[in-house]
């Protein structure tokens, strides 16, 4: 599946089950910037805790 941008750019790849494959990078940057980022697929919001609270709970207990 597809993570696109707001203005149309594919910024990610995710599996099924919505595991991050690859754009980790462009993902984390365009939601600094806010952006609004949809699945190509269906056309719903992409709902970023998902993604970043596993690696959010990582970076704690290793600081």
């Amino acid at each position: 599946m597809k993570i696109m941008d707001e203005d149309g750019e594919v910024i990610a790849i995710a599996s099924d089950d919505h595991t991050l494959i690859g754009g980790h990078h462009r993902l984390a940057v365009a939601a600094s910037l806010g952006k609004k980022l949809f699945w190509r697929d269906t056309g719903e919001p992409v709902k970023l805790d998902r993604f970043f609270n596993h690696y959010g709970n990582s970076l704690r207990h290793t600081a």
